[in-house]
């Protein structure tokens, strides 16, 4: 069973403990992402700017459409295209227009219009001379088929999110939208409990649709296009705002400066805080040890476990698939899913079509989810790696120190440029006993590097 692994600290000092409460309120903990430009994102709980900008630059679209483009031949009937973009975005149902009085050449030029400028996007019904137009019925991976090619491909916001966790965001985005969550990806997971602001990419979805939304405990603002999609850790870290509450009244404001001064003098050793864990009382690192030994039904299983701070329904429902194996019945029990439980749900659906398919019920999950599971692992051993490394050998650099680029760092190199990796195929190990102490954790965990290679590229 795992836990942080976090045993050992840069101060050598025997400080005494300062007692105190942190994350009474959500608001207390605020984590604001700082993208690769190196600008801190701002807090934004207001989009009625951007999507007035949105549907200003969609009247001039709309117009540039419906009227620069249009066939003289076709103007006396402009009223009823002007409608055609209305239908496409699911404003009006249907079109119909009177062709009684109309020319072959005249209705063979509307024709060409509507398929010029709306492509598939439009279906036409023509009988007894009266023309009904309505959205065509295609599903969202078609229509993303057909984007302008002088756009970005992936559309960057940012989220602005209160009490709820990043998976639970994109889950809610993805539902309200009808998508596939893993068309969303992050830099990174943030806390539950705080406020945090963080951007996402999306492919291939269009700003007005997310402009349009509004949800609660979620903001969503500055759009843009751009060619690539965010990857887990692009940001170039995080900035943090921490309210510390309930500190004991004699406390020594002389000593509590000093070990405020030392921490901005040495630094702090760079661990995975416990976000990376779990919540809710699912132990995320263990889930990856067991996805990563190929255990399918075991991390299946545990993620299915009754949990203590769950709801009393989803508490039910998960014992009764524990107790019986059946996850039909189970969901039955569920007449309300409870929105931090979309993994639970998710598994269960799967299973009660594939009693089974423990092995497809963990990969039909979002990509983003199945990563963290196998993310949590490698921080779990980094944590401790870093501990240990601590415990032995002090902040002192080793021969066969590694830095960020990989490479062997010289005997005069300073510990701020040692870099310790996260377990995998592909990322070099110290050639020190620090590496040693990888394979043996491996080993004990009975997790095969050449096996680790097959699953990345299975769950990645």
């Amino acid at each position: 069973m795992f836990s942080n692994n976090i045993t050992e600290y840069v101060s050598e000092e025997n400080w005494p403990e300062l007692r105190c409460i942190l994350k009474r309120l959500y608001s207390d903990f605020v984590v604001i992402e700082v993208p690769k430009d190196g600008n801190i994102l701002k807090p934004n709980y207001n989009n009625n700017e951007e999507e007035n900008e949105d549907k200003e630059e969609e009247n001039n679209e709309e117009n540039k459409t419906n009227s620069a483009e249009l066939p003289k031949e076709l103007e006396c009937i402009s009223e009823q295209i002007c409608k055609f973009s209305q239908i496409v975005e699911g404003e009006i149902e249907e079109c119909v227009i009177d062709l009684k009085e109309f020319s072959k050449d005249v209705r063979k030029q509307l024709y060409d219009f509507i398929r010029n400028n709306f492509k598939d996007q439009l279906q036409t019904n023509c009988k007894d001379g009266i023309l009904t137009v309505k959205k065509a019925k295609w599903n969202e991976n078609r229509k993303r088929n057909f984007w302008p090619n002088d756009r970005g491909d992936y559309l960057h916001f940012t989220i602005t999110k209160e009490n709820m966790d990043t998976n639970t965001c994109i889950d809610l985005i993805a539902n309200r939208l009808n998508l596939k969550p893993s068309l969303f990806s992050v830099s990174g997971t943030k806390d539950r409990r705080a406020i945090t602001v963080q951007r996402v990419s999306a492919y291939r979805i269009e700003k007005r649709r997310l402009c349009r939304q509004n949800f609660r405990g979620l903001w969503l603002s500055d759009f843009g296009y751009f060619k690539t999609k965010l990857e887990l850790g692009d940001a170039t870290g995080n900035y943090f705002s921490i309210i510390l509450r309930d500190i004991d009244n004699n406390l020594n404001l002389e000593e509590f400066d000093k070990r405020i001064q030392q921490w901005k003098t040495n630094g702090f050793l760079n661990y995975f805080g416990s976000q990376r864990f779990g919540a809710c009382g699912v132990q995320t690192a263990e889930i990856g040890r067991l996805i990563l030994n190929q255990k399918w039904e075991e991390a299946v299983k545990a993620l299915l476990k009754p949990r203590s701070d769950s709801s009393t329904k989803i508490n039910e429902c998960l014992k009764h698939f524990t107790d019986s194996g059946n996850a039909k019945e189970a969901l039955q029990l569920l007449r309300y899913p409870d929105r931090f439980s979309s993994i639970e749900i998710s598994l269960l659906r799967f299973l009660s079509n594939y009693p089974n398919g423990y092995k497809g019920a963990l990969l039909a999950l979002p990509r983003n989810v199945r990563t963290m599971y196998v993310h949590a692992y490698q921080s779990a051993v980094f944590n401790h790696i870093v501990s240990r490394r601590k415990k032995s050998f002090g902040l002192a650099c080793l021969p066969g120190d590694l830095d960020v680029l990989g490479n062997i760092l010289t005997d005069t190199c300073k510990i701020e440029n040692v870099c310790l990796p996260l377990p995998s195929f592909e990322n070099k190990l110290p050639e020190n006993e620090v590496g040693e102490w990888y394979k043996q954790m491996a080993k004990d965990d009975e997790i095969d590097y050449e096996s680790f290679k097959k699953i990345e590229r299975l769950i990645l």
